[in-house]
């Protein structure tokens, strides 16, 4: 007999470690053995029983620890306890049966749970009502709200309810099983009995669940195939060689992982892309496993791997089709498939053919460094046609010269066609920016979500701090996350502007009416201004970048004032100007953010703009994180080095003069790049290092008294680095010189 009316009084002790404790001495050894038993009866082998215990034991000892204490003090580990029969398909374990007893909720849940996209594909196949009909009347349906909440829903508007879902990015869990108030005595055998009666009646998903699961491991493996790929390919386009160079296929997020690649010529890099390998897609909630080449931020290619998977010998032949809205599409698509045709590939019936899978012995019959270098080459040959992002080869005469390797493209994602949606869902927003490579921290990210979106009609945020430290990066990425796209790619809503210094009134943003040329000067900023309007459902982003090259008061006054008094700002007063109002007023869907940097070139900032803006200030440098997304070649090649440079980089930040995550990539790409030339070509390690620091480190040395201590702790850690004779030691030596004869001293 147990008594749910004890748990629930253990979840609800308030210390952290008394109540992790408590919860793992009274049910992890009971309900693990039980659901072992269990499975053992139902399945035999092949399931592994995961629990909530170590969470719990690791939460224990550390609200024990004082350096973790605090913050788990009010942590809501141990308010709940889960036991699962799990089996492992491909790399991944499914979740065949929960037994959950949970402490906010006050309930005890006996479910089966599957993702947002698999019941997404039940619901696309007109399976999931039928799925439904079939369960008994104590199955209900719940999603998942939180960590440790669950929502109930009718299972006849479940469907309607996760369709819903799809537009804003909502990707919740769906539970299906039985739940009951956490209170009473039960018999353990009872509680038994509900896990079999919950596995019986929910037998269709469970096998749609493990079905769907192996398709997806087998598709995966495709894709693993592709992605592990990663020497450089030569290929022949145009009569020209090029070499396509890969990068290190990026970890998993969000069902996602990004391959970037770029297309070099003598070692000068003409276009970049990425190659992404989706499990699922966030943004429409497809389940496919798709497979997309993305050059300059437009999809080339977009192809359904499962189209490979079956029986035997599978041709992978793909069929591209164009979607633009202001050039003849079956002219591009036959433009397309003659390039493919003088480029080696077969073509037929506009499809072309990549390769043949063999799906008994898991692998491509054709080398797979050809069939990936086909799949870029045809993206990049589409994206020729298209002329998106303006990206065009050089042509010659000669385009059946050698080795050509080309791919394609099912279904074109172009950004003509892409429906922008937007949401300011902070968990959402988050999300997204942790697909990036760039190092930003969850507070950082909400701080900036909150001061943009906190009041109703004025966004307005400055962004100051040292160079290098992202503060354009995190405006871009803020954007673009906004509306679901990775950083890389083009936002039709963001615009980043550099502010000039000559800028001294309101005309640099809003434009004016030119006598001499007989029209009204247009300007970016009031381009988007004007589209706000145009689409005001819609966030429209405006970076001034650098703002304050110029006096800000003077030039953003006119929109300050616009801001604040919701009073039109005046434009001109003529009649005879189509397209362009007299006057304009800012709309509540623009949202500015500003960035400066704090030296000699710029300007102060007046208390009139300051008072208008949240002013955020990004200074502290992650450098352990940065690392960690660096390749894995340059930090295994260079660990010494970037050790040392965070040694450096610790003496400088006390006096503010420390570098950014700008200065610490390009240090150490010159010294990867040192690396790889021949050996004779090569300095020592030690002389290059010494190079870099003195060329990106030393030349924002500057000050008076105050830094006569970081000098002597400089010359030191030259000296025993670098040596005595080292460019960087004599430069610090000579900066201690001027110092003590002038009282000030910079590089």
């Amino acid at each position: 007999m147990i008594n749910l009316s004890q748990y629930q009084q253990i979840f609800d002790i308030d210390n952290t470690a008394e109540r992790c404790k408590k919860v793992n001495d009274s049910m992890e050894q009971l309900w693990k053995s039980k659901l072992d038993q269990l499975a053992a009866q139902l399945l035999g082998q092949d399931y592994r029983i995961a629990t909530y215990g170590q969470t719990l034991v690791t939460t224990y000892h550390d609200a024990l620890n004082p350096k973790y204490a605090e913050q788990k003090k009010d942590s809501s580990i141990g308010r709940k306890y889960f036991a699962q029969i799990v089996r492992k398909v491909g790399n991944k374990e499914v979740n065949l049966l929960t037994l959950e007893f949970n402490g906010i909720e006050k309930r005890l849940y006996v479910t089966i749970d599957l993702s947002f996209y698999q019941v997404h594909e039940l619901i696309k196949s007109d399976r999931l009502n039928a799925m439904l009909d079939e369960l008994g009347p104590k199955i209900g349906t719940f999603t998942r709200t939180g960590s440790f909440t669950r929502n109930e829903i009718e299972r006849t508007v479940l469907g309607q309810a996760l369709i819903e879902m799809i537009k804003p990015r909502i990707r919740p869990w769906i539970y299906i099983g039985m739940m009951l108030p956490l209170e009473g005595e039960f018999e353990v055998s009872s509680i038994i009995d509900y896990l079999k009666q919950t596995w019986e009646q929910t037998a269709a998903f469970r096998q749609y669940s493990l079905e769907y699961s192996e398709q997806s491991a087998k598709a995966a493996h495709i894709m693993d195939l592709l992605a592990s790929v990663e020497e450089p390919f030569t290929a022949t386009l145009f009569g020209r060689s090029y070499q396509i160079q890969y990068g290190v296929t990026g970890n998993e997020k969000s069902g996602e992982r990004e391959q970037e690649f770029s297309l070099k010529r003598d070692g000068q890099t003409i276009v970049q892309g990425c190659l992404l390998y989706r499990e699922y897609e966030v943004r429409t909630g497809s389940s496919r496993p798709m497979l997309a080449v993305d050059v300059e931020g437009h999809n080339h290619t977009y192809t359904n791997v499962e189209a490979l998977l079956g029986e035997g010998l599978k041709e992978w032949r793909l069929f591209k089709s164009f979607r633009t809205t202001n050039q003849d599409n079956e002219e591009l698509k036959q433009e397309a498939m003659e390039l493919l045709i003088q480029h080696d590939f077969e073509v037929e019936h506009n499809g072309y053919r990549i390769g043949t899978y063999n799906n008994s012995a898991r692998r491509f019959e054709e080398d797979v460094r050809e069939i990936k270098g086909k799949l870029v080459c045809a993206a990049l040959l589409f994206a020729h046609v298209a002329g998106r992002g303006k990206f065009k080869f050089f042509e010659t005469d000669a385009t059946n010269d050698a080795s050509i390797v080309n791919g394609d493209h099912i279904d074109d994602y172009s950004k003509e066609i892409i429906e922008y949606n937007c949401t300011f869902n902070f968990p959402v927003i988050y999300e997204a920016t942790q697909n990036s490579s760039l190092t930003f921290v969850k507070d950082l990210i909400r701080d900036l979500h909150l001061n943009l979106t906190a009041l109703d009609d004025k966004h307005f945020v400055i962004l100051s701090g040292i160079s290098g430290t992202g503060k354009t990066q995190l405006a871009k990425l803020y954007a673009n996350a906004v509306y679901g796209l990775p950083y890389e790619a083009d936002n039709p809503y963001l615009s980043i502007i550099p502010v000039r210094p000559d800028w001294t009134d309101g005309t640099a943003l809003f434009g004016y009416y030119s006598s001499f040329e007989n029209r009204y000067i247009m300007t970016e900023f009031l381009r988007i201004i004007l589209h706000a309007h145009e689409e005001r459902e819609k966030p429209h982003f405006i970076v001034l970048d650098e703002m304050n090259l110029a006096r800000v008061e003077y030039y953003l006054s006119d929109y300050l004032s616009g801001v604040e008094s919701h009073k039109e700002v005046p434009l001109h007063n003529r009649n005879d100007l189509d397209g362009i109002p007299s006057k304009i007023n800012i709309p509540p869907n623009v949202y500015l953010i500003g960035t400066i940097n704090v030296d000699e070139t710029t300007h102060s900032i007046s208390d009139k703009v300051l008072d208008r803006a949240f002013v955020m200030t990004l200074s502290d440098v992650d450098l352990e994180t940065f690392w960690s997304r660096m390749d894995e070649g340059i930090r295994t090649g260079l660990q010494s080095e970037f050790t040392y440079l965070k040694r450096l980089h610790g003496l400088l930040s006390p006096y503010h003069l420390h570098f950014g995550y700008r200065t610490m990539s390009e240090m150490m790409k010159k010294l990867s790049s040192h690396l790889v030339l021949d050996a004779e070509y090569q300095t020592s390690r030690t002389a290059m290092l010494d190079q870099v620091i003195s060329e990106k480190v030393l030349p924002k040395l500057k000050g008076d008294d105050r830094i006569a201590e970081l000098l002597k702790d400089l010359k030191d850690l030259f000296a025993e680095h670098l040596g005595q004779e080292s460019i960087s030691c004599s430069h610090i030596i000579r900066m201690e010189k001027e110092l003590l004869r002038y009282g000030a001293t910079q590089f």
